[in-house]
């Protein structure tokens, strides 16, 4: 179960860093969306050694940081659910 959920969530996270349009090009925009790297980079580590709970928190994490980047109007995103605030 774990896996086939890390597998859907790196696609719709990995996805959006596609569309992903930094507004803001700023300090803390930019740790936000390097944050966001680093732990997509961190999921495939994990999952990589088949450990897809962790993955799975890795990703959701790196979903997290672009969702608060997107409330923020540091990023912008085509099509995407969030509006910035």
């Amino acid at each position: 179960m774990s896996q086939e959920k890390y597998e859907l969530c790196l696609r719709i996270t990995g996805e959006a860093m596609e569309k992903l349009r930094q507004v803001e090009k700023g300090q803390v925009s930019g740790t936000f969306l390097q944050f966001a790297r680093d732990y997509i980079a961190d999921a495939k580590h994990y999952a990589e050694q088949g450990d897809y709970a962790t993955a799975l928190e890795a990703i959701a994490y790196a979903h997290g940081f672009i969702d608060a980047g997107v409330l923020a109007g540091y990023f912008e995103i085509e099509g995407y659910h969030l509006g910035a605030l």
